[in-house]
């Protein structure tokens, strides 16, 4: 039905449009000239410098040419209306609409001029041309009265266009003829498009956005452009068929028409687009008349911006921007207030029901809510209200995306921190602190065990990765390699506690080296703790029973030197050689890895190698909030830590955004390490004198400019201590080649400053300075964290 209006219509502009013919154009050289006071004002106009070079004498030239214009305009006006009336009594048509034709022409000109001189006089000017006084009424009378000339004009000229488009037509119809068919061509591929858009669409979805969770901007651009699909078609096939349409010189108006096409069809297409968006962002919201109030209002302002620009263009092109123009802008504009304070009214209710719910309200806010009742000021405190909601959800929405970002979190625990510091530093209440130290804060925050609760959303890809191989029936050796402290032994129990159709088996690899390992092994197995290689592997070929292996720890039998590698690679291969359905994970700690990796990598031949990723922010505070207690004998609390309110906290207690502020800070210090944030948050409970409450205070980083300027050769040792876990001095001496007296003399070092500890004549790094050392040996390019 569309289709067949659209032709029609189409049809009736096409016989019955006026202009000159295009055989008629082609040969026409007489055209009307303009009077010569006409093109006297255009020229003193042309010649004018730009606007920001004006002297004193120029900016009396322009008041000057602009009284000069309007006395024309009024003149202009009674020479058209003069020739108009010798037009409809005159016998001789063509000489009488020569004449018109330059009248019309002129007064076209001078008021093209009076729109350019008004444009360069001052503001006070204007208002007197353009305003409501008794002057600007004066020039909306003669604007009103030339429109009324220009329009009688513009219906002579309309049928004489129509006499002359007959007249060609009977010459030769093929331009017409070809025009035809090219806009019955569109109306072709669109009748197409309109019966065939729904499927394309739904078989695009299917295919690019369904089976893919993260389609590109392209994708997610032509989605949105689908759901306005037909105002689209229609749109690109009138604007065509317009264009086409024009090009034939006797129908070269019908291009003004697209103004009405793009702001109306536009305007459709906008407010689909917008009201979608806005759906999508309200799928989450349970109110339905916020919703509703939310998507009407939307429709109200985008319709009327559409009619603004509509009136607002046509009359620019039709009247030009005078008077008349300006009172219609005027009367747009407060149209445009009016639609506002009826808003306004609408969202009363639910703009003061929602400042109810806030906290920390601004004093500007409290006066509204104290005046919502009120006649007078209840729209003015609606439009405060509404303004501050609308300002507080902005800055919500800015933070939650900028804290998306590692580099953003970090800078505000680096601010909460020097924030805290300042605070301790200046406190009073540091003098009746007493730092609780030694097992007793263990009983405050808990440590790890079998029976802790589990964060359940960490490291789920990797997880899933390593799932893929080591849950199915297919043999497979993955390794799985995190910093030491990040949770590597939960990641492999909850695999192993994850397999049906396997036995799994879990070795922690002894510090003693392959031969223990092979023990440990056996026994597991149900072997004698004797076993070699060959009985072992001689019982996994022959065995019924499939096995999970997880080999914990495995770092330990790696030794960062020429042949480091021989114990790794031996039990790699011992399980490599099984041949039945067999899985095995082996963990290896990060930072040795690297060695590993550089050295054989390419010829270990893993299924798969993982990485752990770091702890977030969030799981961090959820695993700190399951190792302590707000209530009972063992309780901790927040009280007194006072740190900055971001934008996204506004609706929580000062002890939640203290919570929340200093698991940030742990967070940031730890780099994601939980083991590096309980310890730490256990270094920062402190017991009040008086209350006898434990509080939470800043920890004191460990810091050192001797470990920031220390020789390489002793950060070497450091780094192989961090490497095997535990060093005797034998083996730091190998690993890094220096003499054993150096490495004694480095770990005597090291030991005086805390940096070590020693356990059966073996050296580990601190608890204490662990982190420390791997951010400085990270920054050396020596480590990888």
């Amino acid at each position: 039905m569309r289709l067949t209006i659209y032709s029609l219509l189409c049809s009736f502009i096409l016989i019955f449009s006026a202009s000159a013919s295009a055989t008629l154009t082609l040969f026409e050289t007489d055209q009307p000239e303009l009077t010569q006071v006409a093109m006297s004002i255009n020229t003193a106009i042309n010649q004018l410098p730009d606007q920001h070079l004006f002297t004193h004498n120029d900016v009396k030239e322009v008041n000057s040419l602009l009284a000069k214009t309007l006395s024309q305009q009024k003149k202009h006006q009674k020479l058209l209306a003069t020739a108009l009336n010798e037009y409809h009594k005159s016998n001789d048509k063509e000489q009488a609409w020569q004449k018109l034709s330059s009248v019309y022409n002129s007064l076209l000109s001078i008021s093209q001029d009076k729109e350019r001189l008004l444009n360069l006089s001052s503001s006070a000017i204007q208002d007197k041309v353009t305003g409501f006084g008794p002057f600007g009424v004066q020039q909306f009378k003669l604007e009103l009265s030339i429109t009324a000339l220009n329009l009688q004009y513009m219906v002579l000229y309309q049928l004489r266009s129509f006499h002359d488009l007959l007249k060609d037509m009977l010459i030769s119809p093929v331009p017409i003829l070809v025009v035809a068919l090219k806009v019955f061509a569109i109306l072709f591929l669109l009748s197409w498009w309109q019966r065939n858009s729904a499927r394309l669409i739904e078989h695009f979805r299917e295919t690019q956005l369904e089976h893919n969770p993260h389609p590109n901007l392209l994708f997610r651009a032509i989605w949105y452009i689908s759901r306005a699909h037909r105002p689209i078609g229609w749109l690109i096939a009138i604007t065509l068929s317009l264009r086409i349409v024009s090009q034939l010189p006797s129908l070269h108006h019908l291009i003004y028409l697209e103004i009405f096409t793009w702001w109306i069809l536009g305007g459709s297409i906008a407010v689909r687009f917008i009201l979608e968006f806005a759906r999508r962002n309200s799928i989450n919201n349970s109110d339905v008349e916020v919703v509703a109030l939310r998507l009407s209002t939307i429709r109200q302002y985008v319709w009327g911006f559409i009619a603004a620009g509509v009136i607002l263009q046509i009359s620019a092109r039709t009247l030009g921007q005078g008077t008349i123009y300006a009172w219609i802008w005027s009367i747009i504009f407060f149209g445009f207030i009016l639609l506002t304070l009826i808003t306004l009214r609408r969202w009363r209710h639910i703009v003061f029901k929602r400042l109810e719910g806030a906290t920390h309200l601004p004093l500007s806010i409290k006066w509204a809510l104290n005046h919502k009742d009120k006649l007078l000021l209840s729209i003015p405190a609606t439009a405060l209200g509404a303004a501050w909601l609308t300002l507080r959800r902005f800055q919500h929405t800015l933070v939650a995306n900028l804290s998306k970002y590692i580099f953003f979190r970090h800078a505000l625990a680096y601010l909460f921190r020097i924030e805290v510091a300042k605070q301790t530093e200046t406190s009073r209440e540091q003098l009746n602190m007493v730092r609780i130290k030694g097992a007793a804060t263990y009983e405050y925050v808990k440590p790890g065990s079998d029976d802790s609760p589990i964060i359940e959303d960490y490291a789920l890809e990797e997880i899933k990765q390593l799932s893929g191989y080591l849950l199915t029936d297919k043999p497979a050796v993955c390794v799985v390699s995190g910093e030491r402290g990040i949770g590597t032994t939960t990641l492999l129990r909850r695999l192993l506690h994850k397999v049906k159709n396997a036995t799994p088996i879990y070795i922690n690899c002894p510090y003693d080296g392959y031969a223990e390992l092979l023990q440990q092994f056996s026994t597991a197995l149900g072997l004698a703790s004797d076993s070699c290689e060959d009985d072992i592997l001689e019982y996994l070929r022959n065995s019924e029973t499939t096995y999970l292996i997880a080999i914990d720890n495995a770092q330990r039998l790696v030794t960062p030197k020429v042949g480091g590698l021989k114990d790794l690679m031996s039990i790699t291969n011992l399980l490599r050689k099984t041949r039945k359905s067999h899985r095995a994970i082996i963990a290896v700690e990060k930072s040795c890895w690297r060695f590993v990796d550089r050295a054989r990598g390419e010829r270990l031949l893993f299924d798969l190698v993982t990485f752990m990723p770091r702890w977030s922010e969030q799981q961090i505070g959820d695993l700190l909030k399951t190792r302590t207690s707000s209530e009972g004998e063992f309780a901790i609390s927040f009280e007194g830590l006072v740190l900055p309110r971001q934008w996204d906290e506004d609706d929580i207690t000062e002890e939640e955004r203290a919570q929340r502020g200093f698991y940030r800070i742990l967070w940031d210090y730890s780099d994601g390490n939980p083991t590096v944030a309980v310890r730490f948050f256990r270094f920062s409970l402190q017991r009040d004198k008086d209350t006898d409450k434990v509080l939470v205070r800043l920890f004191k980083a460990p810091h050192s400019e001797d470990l920031e300027q220390m020789p390489k050769p002793m950060l070497a040792v450091l780094r192989s201590i961090v490497q095997l876990e535990v060093a005797s001095p034998q083996e730091l001496s190998e690993c890094t080649q220096l003499s054993l007296d150096e490495v004694i003399g480095t770990l005597r070092y090291f030991q005086s400053r805390g940096f070590i500890e020693w356990s059966d004549d073996k050296a580990k790094i601190s608890d204490h300075w662990f982190r420390h050392i791997t951010n400085v040996l990270h920054r050396q390019h020596l480590l990888v964290k």
